[in-house]
C-alpha cells in the first residue's frame, strides 16, 4: 500500500472531501479585538523573518490554527513555503486532503514529507496505543517515526533556519500550553532553529473569526461543531479514554466504520 494519504483512497469507501469558505458576517463579534491580535502576530512573523534571513517555513497540518498562521505568513512573505507531513492512508482527513488540492491549485508552495512508515502500518506492526496521553515509550516512538524524524531530515537537508506553526495555548494539552508559557511566542532552540507561534494567544473563536473575515477556505468537517472538532489523524487514538473514538463514531460514522473494520478493538471505546 502507498505510504501517502490521498483523496482517492477515501473515495473508494464512498467518502468525499469537502471545503467550506468563511462567512464574513460571522466574524462581526470579533471585529474590535481581531486587529490587535493580527498586528501582534505580524510582528512575531516579521521578527522570525529577520532572525532567519528569510529562511523559514510554515508547519501546516491543514487544521484551522495552522491555516491562520499560514495566511498571516503570506502577508509577510507571499511565497512562503508550507511544510506538511503526510502520515499515510486514513491518517489524514478527507476534507483536509481536498483543501490541500485546492490550495495547491491556488499557488501554495507545499513541501510534502513522507515518513518511513505510515500510521496505519505502524498500528499493524506495533498495535494501537490505547492510553489517554502520548507519554509512553511506544507513543514517543510513534511520534518520532511519524513526525519528528521526517521534519528533522527536512530541516537538516534544507537551508531553513526556522518555522512558524499554529500552536495555541488555549485548548491545547498542558505540555504545549507550558511550552508557550516558558518559551514565548518567538524563541531559538538549542540547535539554533527559530520557532514562532503567531496565534499562540488566540482563542478558537478568534481563529474562526479570521477565517470568516477573510472568506478563507477550511476543512468542512469543522462546521459540524466548531467548538469541538479538532484536527489530528482521524485514526489517531490519543485521548481514547477521553471519548475520542466515541466522538469519531458520532460525527464521522463512515470513517469510524473504515477504522473499526481494520482494528475491531477500538469498538469497546465507542
Amino acid at each position: 500500500m502507498c505510504r501517502l494519504a490521498t483523496l482517492e483512497q477515501w473515495r473508494q469507501y464512498g467518502i468525499q472531501g469537502s471545503v467550506n469558505h468563511g462567512k464574513p458576517a460571522l466574524a462581526l463579534p470579533c471585529r474590535r479585538k481581531l486587529p490587535a491580535k493580527i498586528a501582534k502576530a505580524m510582528t512575531r512573523l516579521s521578527e522570525l523573518d529577520a532572525a532567519t534571513d528569510g529562511r523559514w517555513y510554515v508547519s501546516l497540518s491543514f487544521g484551522v490554527d495552522s491555516l491562520v498562521a499560514y495566511h498571516l505568513a503570506t502577508q509577510i512573505k507571499p511565497d512562503v513555503v508550507a511544510m506538511w507531513v503526510n502520515q499515510g492512508p486514513f491518517a489524514e482527513w478527507p476534507d483536509c486532503l481536498a483543501l490541500k488540492d485546492l490550495m495547491i491549485a491556488q499557488g501554495m508552495n507545499l513541501i510534502e514529507l513522507e515518513p518511513d512508515i505510515s500510521l496505519m502500518d505502524w498500528y499493524r506492526q506495533h498495535g494501537i496505543p490505547l492510553a489517554a496521553g502520548m507519554t509512553s515509550k511506544d507513543d514517543k516512538a510513534l511520534n518520532e517515526a511519524l513526525m519528528y524524524a521526517p521534519i528533522r531530515r527536512y530541516n537538516e537537508s534544507s537551508d531553513m533556519k526556522g518555522h512558524a506553526w499554529g500552536l495555541r495555548a488555549q485548548g491545547e494539552n498542558r505540555r504545549r500550553g507550558m511550552l508557550i508559557s516558558q518559551k514565548g511566542e518567538l524563541y531559538q532552540r538549542k540547535d539554533g532553529f527559530w520557532v514562532a507561534s503567531p496565534v499562540a494567544r488566540w482563542s478558537k473563536v478568534e481563529i474562526f473569526a479570521y477565517l470568516d473575515s477573510n472568506a478563507l477556505p477550511y476543512p468542512a468537517m469543522y462546521d459540524l461543531n466548531r467548538a469541538e472538532i479538532r484536527n489530528g489523524p482521524p485514526i489517531g487514538t490519543t485521548g481514547v479514554n477521553l471519548g475520542r473514538i466515541a466522538k469519531l463514531k458520532r460525527y464521522f460514522p463512515q470513517i469510524y466504520r473504515v477504522f473499526a473494520a481494520e482494528f475491531p478493538e477500538i469498538q469497546r471505546f465507542s
